[in-house]
């Protein structure tokens, strides 16, 4: 069997845009016939990133900022790629506890989250990645391979909550996957139940928070960011709207204060890009877990100052 070479890196600083791949490795690579290569992840699904030559080595960049986004990838974690010809690699995440991150096992992109098409009723699955977790409901066919078990009330709307007889279910989604194989039991489809309760009444304060935020107005200059797993996670930055950060804010590297609703100030460095978004980096983390920021919150940024946003916050 030919062995496959292999590489590995262990994620300090600033790697949430760009990796930089071991000068000695390249001999395996020509980046003069292809700039774009494959990362296939811990779950089997692949995302396209690109290959840059700079000044200071050869990088993966392009859709390596989404590969890191989606599997929520964090400081002193170890990455193994093992270059499988045709510009692919397979990549295996450890965390820092020295294992293998088996979260990722199902990490889905997420411009390929889609709703499945259901049955009769919807269900909700969650799904943690990278330690946030993701809630969606999907439409799912059910099939039970003894559809008999389950009676006459298998079209009653909690026939699932009733049924001690539910032992197997599969669902079958759109995905090109195989069909998942559950193992379901009386009391976990009860808690499943209550989680989906729990879960409309999340989405319904926060359809009241997005209400307040688009009602808000001021005099200055403001922008509207609903908060994402990205935001929250270390070592991201805050990517801020292109149109407002360009046209209010300082077009060179600078200190913000942001001044959180209790009128407590916090300092953070803007990092402006010509060629992309603007992001609040150093000091943005220390006001996220400040304000105790969530998924789904809403922050209006009001520019009262060259330097300075009023942060107003709707949960």
């Amino acid at each position: 069997m030919e062995r496959k070479p292999h590489f590995f890196k262990v994620l300090i600083g600033d790697f949430s845009q760009s990796l930089r791949i071991p000068v000695e490795f390249l001999k395996h690579i020509s980046t003069a016939t292809s700039k774009i290569v494959t990362l296939k992840g811990p779950s089997g699904r692949c995302w396209n990133a690109e290959l840059s030559k700079r000044s200071k080595g050869t990088f993966l960049c392009g859709g390596w900022a989404e590969f890191a986004e989606d599997h929520a990838l964090r400081e002193y974690e170890f990455l193994v790629f093992r270059y499988d010809g045709d510009f692919c690699f397979t990549v295996k995440i450890f965390g820092v506890n020295a294992c293998e991150r088996e979260d990722l096992f199902k990490v889905i992109q997420r411009k390929r989250r889609k709703l499945c098409e259901v049955k009769d009723r919807h269900v909700e699955s969650s799904l943690d990645v990278g330690g946030v977790l993701h809630s969606q409901v999907l439409k799912k066919e059910v099939q039970n391979s003894n559809a008999s078990m389950l009676g006459p009330d298998a079209d009653r709307g909690n026939c699932l909550e009733r049924s001690e007889s539910v032992k197997n279910v599969k669902i079958k989604s759109e995905y090109d996957d195989p069909p998942v194989e559950l193992i379901a039991s009386p009391k976990k489809i009860y808690k499943r139940s209550c989680s989906r309760k729990r879960h409309l009444v999340i989405h319904e304060e926060r359809s009241v928070a997005q209400e307040a935020a688009n009602s808000f107005t001021s005099n200055f200059p403001f922008t509207t960011v609903k908060i994402c797993p990205s935001h929250i996670a270390k070592p991201f930055p805050m990517r801020l709207p292109h149109a407002f950060s360009h046209t209010h804010l300082p077009r060179k590297n600078s200190v913000l204060i942001i001044r959180d609703p209790n009128m407590k100030s916090w300092e953070v460095t803007h990092i402006p890009r010509e060629g992309g978004r603007d992001s609040l980096s150093a000091g943005w983390h220390n006001f996220c877990h400040g304000n105790d920021l969530k998924l789904g919150d809403i922050c209006v940024f009001e520019l009262v100052k060259p330097c300075q946003l009023n942060a107003h916050i709707f949960r």
